[in-house]
């Protein structure tokens, strides 16, 4: 069994945890950088994966042209789609994807969920803290609890159990044998 592992990361939390999801997957997994990679050739994948990092409330623009482009391909392929996001709550993270891809799509999607997210002050512009301090009132939940912020230091919810989750779903579908 092929899995596709297709991943978008603006700062690189979602990147450093491609590794970590793809030892976590059954058989064998192709790791892609969409904002690299082109053209793919899915004949000898059985399911995708989409690992994309959200901000403002949306993937990356790339990401949105590979879920138009290739919808097709998606829909035949059993199929899930993983953020790295601050969200711990499912509709939000749903919403996400409803705003990133075509209903048909989300729909299609076996599994729709969140590792955690990463907030890398270090990395970011003086525009961009802003924005999220607006946005998130230097707030972030951690397990249900609403931790204060202080706009300087580097915060993640990203666990390694929430990625091993959402693996073991894709690991579930089944895949009828090729006759």
């Amino acid at each position: 069994m092929y899995t596709l592992l297709a991943y978008a990361s603006k700062y690189g939390a979602t990147k450093q945890n491609v590794p970590i999801l793809a030892n976590m997957l059954d058989g064998e997994v192709d790791c892609i950088d969409l904002k690299e990679k082109k053209e793919i050739d899915f004949s000898k994948y059985q399911k995708v994966i989409i690992f994309s990092s959200i901000y403002a409330g949306d993937v990356p623009k790339y990401v949105k042209k590979f879920g138009k482009k290739y919808q097709q391909e998606l829909l035949e392929r059993h199929f899930g789609i993983c953020f790295c996001c601050m969200t711990e709550i499912y509709n939000q993270i749903k919403g996400y994807a409803l705003n990133s891809f075509t209903r048909d799509l989300v729909n299609h999607a076996a599994c729709i969920a969140s590792i955690g997210g990463f907030f890398q002050y270090n990395k970011m512009t003086s525009i961009e803290k802003k924005l999220l301090k607006v946005a998130t009132k230097n707030q972030a939940y951690l397990k249900g609890k609403l931790i204060q912020l202080d706009g300087k230091t580097n915060f993640s919810t990203i666990e390694e159990y929430k990625i091993q989750v959402f693996a073991n779903k894709m690991n579930h579908i089944l895949i009828p044998e090729e006759v």
